[in-house]
């Protein structure tokens, strides 16, 4: 497993918090690459999770790359969903999840090559319910993190659930 830090790219060195949560994730996740994006005045911590596997019952592809747009406020507020590089058609699959459109104020990355995934950590995104379901903790390890966050969209996306 690897993780990439693009020290250049986030304009400076990711915060304790981010290299404590970057290593968690790579126990469940291979391959991770943290830089940023800017999208109009707001800058994002990138993680890319790349080559997450996908279900072959569900799925014509074998892997896709999963991005996570962690706000300036992360931890206290998660990232609004996942974005994936892979445009699979749901129409008639009953994944309602994936709707190739972004909500609740996700930035729209289609014309990117990324599409939303609407996931999160229960609550859905009405915002009060989305942050009383949200419970990082002070120690990284001990509440939702990347990996928790990683872990549940990796089942949400490979399940028909």
């Amino acid at each position: 497993m690897t993780i990439t830090i693009n020290p250049d790219q986030l304009g400076n060195k990711p915060s304790s918090r981010i290299i404590e949560e970057l290593k968690l994730l790579e126990k469940v996740a291979k391959n991770i690459i943290a830089g940023s994006k800017t999208i109009g005045d707001t800058k994002y911590t990138a993680v890319l999770v790349k080559g997450m596997p996908l279900s072959s019952k569900k799925f014509k592809a074998s892997n896709t790359d999963v991005l996570f747009l962690l706000p300036p406020e992360y931890p206290r507020l998660p990232p609004i969903g996942c974005y994936l590089n892979y445009p699979w058609d749901t129409v008639g699959e009953g994944d309602h999840h994936f709707t190739r459109q972004s909500y609740y104020g996700a930035p729209f990355l289609s014309d990117e090559g990324w599409y939303w995934y609407c996931v999160g950590l229960g609550g859905g995104f009405n915002r009060d319910k989305w942050l009383n379901s949200w419970k990082p903790s002070n120690q990284a390890e001990k509440g939702h993190n990347l990996a928790t966050l990683f872990v549940t969209a990796r089942y949400a996306i490979n399940t028909d659930d």
